[in-house]
């Protein structure tokens, strides 16, 4: 019994560690993109933070059903809670992902000038090396303990590295060529955005490829 216990907390100390720098990571990167985003007013540097920001959100939730899951009290209500938690986030990921989809549309109606700089740059391959570095370790974490979450969160965390890299990648075809692609990665942007909600409410897409 011991034994098993103490397995246990290592599991448990494990994916908190890891969901909490996944926290930190993500947010840190959010709060920069925001920022450059604001700047340049840039709509897909906004969309890729805010994609950065569902991204904390999943590793808010690998934290708190670690917690609950750990304690007690809430051990057979642990997958209800984590159930609500997740509807409720899903619920506020699909209006996000909405509400940049629209915004996209209204870029590509009615096109803005961009201001890309050297900073725009920086803070996006900084992002790109961070993501892909944070969900190697995630993945490989979650896998080594046997996490769900943790695993889930290091594919969102991967494909926003993906998202950030088509950023990034419009940005250099813009300062070279002055072709604007914005609201085009906005829109698949906000597309990637609105599928994780659905997934989170309908997680028989997301298992289908495990079974």
């Amino acid at each position: 019994m011991t034994k098993e216990k103490t397995k246990n907390s290592i599991h448990n100390k494990t994916v908190l560690k890891a969901g909490y720098l996944a926290i930190t990571v993500n947010l840190f990167l959010a709060v920069f993109k925001i920022a450059v985003g604001a700047i340049s007013g840039s709509l897909a540097v906004m969309s890729d933070a805010i994609h950065g920001l569902i991204d904390t959100l999943s590793g808010i939730i690998v934290v708190i059903s670690e917690k609950l899951g750990a304690s007690k009290k809430f051990s057979k209500d642990h997958e209800k809670i984590e159930h609500i938690g997740a509807l409720l986030i899903a619920a506020i990921i699909i209006i996000v992902g909405i509400h940049i989809f629209a915004e996209s549309i209204e870029k590509l109606i009615t096109p803005e000038e961009v201001e890309y700089s050297a900073p725009v740059i920086i803070v996006l391959i900084g992002s790109v090396v961070a993501k892909l570095l944070l969900g190697r370790y995630l993945k490989t974490t979650g896998t080594k303990v046997k996490s769900d979450t943790l695993i889930a969160s290091s594919v969102e965390t991967i494909n926003d590295s993906i998202t950030s890299g088509a950023v990034l990648i419009s940005a250099l075809i813009y300062l070279i060529w002055h072709i604007n692609l914005e609201a085009y990665i906005s829109i698949i942007i906000s597309i990637i955005i609105i599928k994780f909600g659905l997934e989170l409410i309908f997680p028989k897409f997301l298992h289908h490829h495990h079974h």
